[in-house]
């Protein structure tokens, strides 16, 4: 897989992440993540398709060197974990130091938000269902050269413990 599509697979990762921490008053702790998707990308689609058609030991392998992946039009399910200090600054994750969000509006439970990182731009809208749980959604583009691929994400977020035990907090760097 080329390092171009690795970045695209990462960013619509931790899109849902992003609307998240772009909310105040989001707990600290392990959170599990599911999103679905969809893109115009045509190496994408393909390799979704590719990944459907493993077996279900290889999908598994696959699925843990790219967080977020599923086969097909399937929703990806990972878990992220926030510690209290990015939880308490709001910080933003990280892909190598050039992400950033502005126009951030919060407006009740939702919270609506612009995202730069890198060659990918969009904007976001994250809805806070409850302590414990909250939507999001996500239009973005990305440009490579002289394509453009544009993708959609929706996402639930669900609360799972305090303790993230073995998963690794996110890089982040602090809001703009």
């Amino acid at each position: 897989m080329n390092a171009r599509l690795r970045l695209l697979l990462a960013c619509a990762a931790l899109l849902p992440v992003a609307a998240a921490q772009a909310q105040e008053h989001i707990k600290p702790g392990l959170w599990e993540v599911t999103a679905t998707t969809k893109t115009d990308n045509p190496a994408m689609e393909q390799m979704k398709a590719r990944l459907a058609a493993m077996p279900p030991e290889q999908r598994a392998a696959m699925a843990k060197m790219i967080p977020g992946m599923a086969a097909g039009d399937a929703p990806n399910s990972f878990r992220v974990c926030i510690t209290p200090e990015q939880a308490a600054r709001a910080a933003s994750p990280d892909a190598n130091g050039k992400c950033a969000r502005s126009n951030v509006v919060r407006s009740g439970n939702t919270t609506t938000f612009d995202m730069a990182c890198g060659s990918m731009t969009g904007h976001g809208t994250m809805t806070r269902v409850s302590d414990d749980e909250f939507t999001s959604s996500s239009t973005s583009e990305m440009t490579h050269g002289n394509q453009t691929t544009h993708m959609q994400t929706q996402s639930t977020s669900k609360f799972v413990s305090s303790n993230c035990g073995d998963v690794k907090p996110i890089q982040t760097t602090p809001a703009k």
